[in-house]
């Protein structure tokens, strides 16, 4: 039966005393730890879709220690961000990841959050240079490294961006999801791309051949096909249906559909892989496997989270994380392993509408913009519209050339600009960065934070726009693109900053904890359980788990 604990749970390991006439043990520390984070899977979208779990979800919730309360504690909720807080204990404001992309003022450029000119990819050395360099903050895979250097520290993901901010700087493999040729990776100067490559070669061969065949996304349940539906998206019908049905756009040719289904099997498959080739757990000391699932981020933003694509998608992670779960069982091997989310999502507004929820509606972001930088322009007598924007939620003060504008003015801007989001009807709340970082969050759980106790935790003075807004819950930004872009992240509501965190291995008493706890205490927690000593300024807590041998936390 499982038992249902709040915040005595947590805490009640911390009065049981040691017999002093017991000899002390050692602490059986696991041979691998594995953080499984599932990108777009929210608190919502898992209970959504409970009543169809068979597999590794089911079992996760069946026999995990379960918070049923848990967030990513800031306001920007993006991959880059939520990924950030997985394993490093702190909050965007603190890694520097802030947000998926920001803009440097001082460039007049655009930054991508794992951008890294110290790097080339070893599958392509002309595509996007990526790396570590922007995480301001240190993993657990960091700490481990740093007080156990013969552990191994592995990470596996769709996205760079989540499979390099779980990693951090000391990874002794760093994968991502290319494109049909396979996962890749980053190499430094002098080193060499294909021997870098070498423990994917064998999964990158079976990608190549599974792409070759020209894999088509068909149901693996029936059942899914009762969300089956027809929508008109501005001036564009879609079906929404599997297979999946692009809209033709007048005088363009059809886009390809992207094979969804295979993602997160080939990226599971990859993980495997990587487990044997660097004997992860197998040689007398504590490694760390990340792996990042990103299949249900695309369909979410491609397809919606109600429709017959989620659907099918959740089964097909839920299928997957069954396999992955009884391949861990037959390694004999000692693991822990922790399951979240970097954020959640909501669905797009025409649905929403049909459903009841008369005030979702899409907007048209540039126009706001232009709206909002012509007021400033005209108040101020200026010649340019003061502001850029990377991503329609941060705002930077801007000259004519999109570079930092110098003070009184750039306060000035900042003021008028504040003022005109404000009044705005699509508009909840906007914040100055300069009020974000002043900003002292005093609620006492995050369950409870205010919008600005979020944006305030995505703060960071030189990173974090000059103002940061809030759209009202249930408007969408995003273009319509269907199978590629529907419905864009939504922000500081509980929709996208609540997911789950399971803590699993075998043996552990299944419970479900209520009380309310941040992702950046997974870290902590993990530690704890490694035996690895943590950085004294992280920004979430160690939980008392219960895993075997293991001391409590440290208060």
């Amino acid at each position: 039966m499982r038992v249902l604990l709040g915040s005595i749970a947590l805490f009640a390991g911390a009065v049981l005393l040691p017999n002093k006439h017991v000899a002390a043990q050692p602490q059986a520390k696991p041979d691998l730890v594995v953080a499984l984070a599932i990108d777009q899977f929210g608190s919502l979208l898992l209970e959504r879709w409970r009543g169809s779990y068979t597999g590794g979800l089911k079992r996760l919730m069946d026999e995990g220690v379960v918070y049923s309360n848990a967030y990513q504690s800031h306001g920007i909720t993006e991959t880059c961000a939520g990924h950030s807080t997985l394993l490093t204990g702190k909050h965007p404001g603190h890694t520097g990841i802030v947000a998926n992309e920001w803009y440097d003022t001082r460039t007049g450029k655009q930054v991508y959050c794992v951008a890294d000119p110290n790097f080339t990819q070893a599958h392509d050395p002309k595509a996007r240079k990526v790396g570590p360099g922007l995480l301001a903050a240190t993993t657990l895979g960091d700490w481990l490294k740093e007080q156990q250097p013969a552990s191994r520290v592995v990470a596996v993901s769709g996205k760079d961006r989540a499979s390099i901010t779980m990693a951090g700087h000391r990874a002794d493999g760093v994968f991502w999801y290319a494109d049909k040729d396979g996962f890749t990776t980053f190499v430094a100067k002098g080193e060499n791309p294909a021997a870098r490559l070498a423990p994917v070669a064998e999964i990158n061969a079976k990608v190549r051949t599974t792409f070759a065949s020209d894999p088509v996304w068909t149901y693996s349940d029936d059942s899914c096909r009762r969300f089956e539906d027809t929508y008109q998206l501005g001036g564009v019908q879609w079906r929404s249906v599997l297979p999946p049905e692009i809209p033709v756009e007048s005088g363009k040719p059809p886009e390809k559909v992207r094979p969804l289904h295979i993602m997160d099997p080939l990226t599971l498959e990859a993980a495997r892989t990587l487990i044997d080739g660097y004997q992860l757990g197998r040689r007398g000391v504590t490694d760390l496997l990340s792996i990042s699932l990103s299949a249900t981020d695309f369909v979410g933003h491609g397809y919606g989270t109600q429709g017959p694509e989620m659907c099918d998608q959740i089964r097909r992670l839920d299928a997957g994380i069954g396999e992955f779960l009884s391949f861990i069982d037959g390694l004999g091997l000692r693991v822990l392993l922790v399951v979240t989310g970097d954020h959640g999502g909501s669905d797009f507004p025409e649905r929403l509408v049909r459903q009841g929820f008369a005030t979702a509606k899409r907007i048209n972001p540039r126009q706001l913009l232009a709206g909002v930088a012509a007021e400033v322009k005209q108040q101020l007598g200026l010649d340019h519209g003061g502001l850029v924007s990377p991503d329609s939620v941060q705002f930077y003060a801007v000259d004519k050339d999109g570079k930092a504008l110098e003070e009184p003015l750039r306060g000035k801007v900042i003021e008028a600009a504040l003022a005109a989001f404000r009044r705005r009807p699509e508009i909840e709340q906007a914040f100055s960065l300069a009020e974000l970082i002043s900003h002292k969050v005093t609620a006492s759980a995050v369950s409870d934070y205010s919008l600005k106790d979020r944006f305030s935790q995505s703060a960071m003075a030189g990173r974090t726009g000059d103002i940061v807004v809030a759209y009202k819950s249930g408007i969408s930004v995003a273009p319509i693109r269907p199978t590629r872009f529907i419905m864009g992240h939504t922000g500081p509501y509980h929709h996208d900053t609540a997911v789950p965190i399971i803590f699993w291995w075998r043996g552990a008493k299944p419970q479900t904890r209520m009380l309310p706890v941040a992702t950046t205490s997974i870290a902590p927690t993990l530690a704890n359980a490694i035996g690895v000593n943590a950085p004294g300024d992280l920004d979430g807590s160690c939980l008392d788990l219960g895993y075997p041998d293991t001391p409590a936390c440290k208060r």
